[in-house]
């Protein structure tokens, strides 16, 4: 694949989300919100595991799927007050051997010009059996709904239809992977640390996932 093919695919997989509506609810217990903000990674932790207030939908592929380009949530929503946030994350899930995304040192202060011209660490992914790995998230101001620069009102109860962008990626997953996404507000490591108590109603039926993939 070439810099040009990044993103410019003609070819997507749609996921819909399932039937009925589903409720996120948006206050935690002064407990919980007191361990989420001391260590967010806590809060990904539960999060991914399913443990937070969020809906969890999974999805094991039937075929191969290199997915190149932005995935896109398209929802129809309401929020029982007069705004709301919506985050979103993508994983692939299940215990597998996947390189990790923080790097690990393979040997010590053996490259030279590095930091401030000194020795530097060589550095590797370390390749590991994990739980799963984030392929994608993005997050939604429902103020700014169309665009960062517009802002519309939420009407508390009214149903609305948006689409939002996820972040660009390549990655590829193979027949039989386990796709996770999760729905839920409030995100204690990227987005405001929101206490009010509110909901979001997440119309299932009329709501998907696209993927942006090549062809198999």
């Amino acid at each position: 694949m070439s810099l040009d093919d990044f993103g410019n695919q003609e070819d997507y997989s749609h996921f819909h989300l399932g039937k009925g509506s589903q409720e996120i609810q948006n206050r935690y217990s002064d407990e919980d919100y007191n361990r989420f903000a001391k260590s967010y990674q806590v809060f990904k932790n539960e999060l991914f595991e399913g443990k937070t207030q969020q809906i969890t939908l999974d999805w094991t592929l039937e075929q191969d799927l290199f997915i190149n380009g932005p995935a896109k949530l398209n929802l129809r929503l309401k929020s029982s007050t007069n705004k709301g946030l919506i985050s979103a994350q993508l994983l692939d899930y299940g215990p597998a051997k996947r390189l990790t995304p923080i790097p690990s040192p393979l040997e010590p202060r053996v490259m030279d010009n590095g930091r401030y011209y000194m020795l530097d660490n060589l550095m590797e992914l370390p390749f590991t059996d994990t739980p799963h790995r984030v392929i994608t998230k993005g997050f939604l101001n429902l103020q700014n709904r169309t665009d960062l620069l517009t802002v519309e009102e939420v009407i508390p109860n009214q149903w609305m239809e948006l689409s939002f962008e996820l972040q660009p990626t390549i990655y590829k997953l193979k027949k039989g992977d386990q796709l996770r996404l999760v729905l839920y507000t409030t995100d204690f490591e990227h987005t405001v640390r929101d206490k009010t108590d509110y909901h979001l109603s997440v119309d299932m039926e009329h709501s998907s996932l696209i993927l942006p993939h090549k062809k198999s």
